[in-house]
């Protein structure tokens, strides 16, 4: 969606903010998952679930990749998320243009 106004566009982006992926998506960890993806512009956005029993206190790290497999983005944040819980995260400016073309992977040390 474009429109001249940049802050009216601004607005309009997250007003339409598109679901890249509905199911839940699997780390290096199985008892950790992403689940609720979306993407805004540029950024992207979800809900880590941490199954565990345990917390988990660590960096979480995403590739974003095309429909060629070729590294587009790639960003890294530390993360903190009590047993059995969820916490939000977002990643600025990572290049998820086509969101639901592209495919996603996360890692968690």
């Amino acid at each position: 969606m474009k429109h001249r106004n940049p802050m009216i566009a601004g607005i309009l982006s997250l007003l339409f903010a598109v679901p890249a992926h509905a199911e839940t998506l699997k780390t290096n960890n199985p008892d950790i998952v992403v689940k609720r993806i979306y993407c805004v512009d540029y950024n992207l956005g979800g809900v880590l679930v941490n199954k565990g029993d345990q917390p988990f206190r660590g960096s979480f790290s995403v590739a974003v990749k095309d429909e060629e497999g070729d590294v587009v983005g790639r960003n890294k944040m530390r993360l903190r998320v009590g047993a059995e819980n969820g916490a939000r995260f977002s990643f600025h400016y990572i290049n998820t243009l086509d969101c639901k073309k592209q495919k996603f992977e996360f890692q968690v040390e």
